[in-house]
């Protein structure tokens, strides 16, 4: 018998900090504002702790207005992420990356700082 508890998982995103533990840090570098592949973000910054995330309560009213407003096409503020290895871990606008995926856009402006590391 096929699961469906598969389909109502809570997303899952890696720990910025977990990724770069340990690692040395090369260099960090402002990239400006750009838009990014919602896809892509596959992490949180400050959110994720020992494999575990702080959720997004989809019932708030904040939620609901953010999702509102994206399908209503109104520009909002860009996210803020970290990128690391080609993928982005989200720093502020957890709101607004879920409130995106839901509703199926591919992409968000986001202001991107990069790290590289060793």
């Amino acid at each position: 018998m096929l699961s469906v508890l598969p389909f109502f998982r809570k997303p899952r995103y890696k720990s910025f900090d977990e990724q770069v533990n340990g690692r040395k840090l090369i260099s960090r570098s402002y990239k400006g504002t750009r838009p990014i592949d919602v896809n892509k973000i596959v992490g949180s910054v400050g959110r994720c702790h020992n494999g575990q995330c702080e959720s997004i309560d989809k019932n708030s009213q904040r939620y609901k207005n953010i999702k509102k407003a994206l399908e209503s096409l109104k520009v909002l503020p860009a996210i803020k992420v970290y990128v690391v290895d080609n993928e982005y871990y989200i720093v502020d606008g957890h709101h607004r990356v879920e409130a995106s995926k839901e509703i199926g856009m591919e992409f968000l402006d986001a202001e991107i700082i990069e790290f590289k590391y060793h």
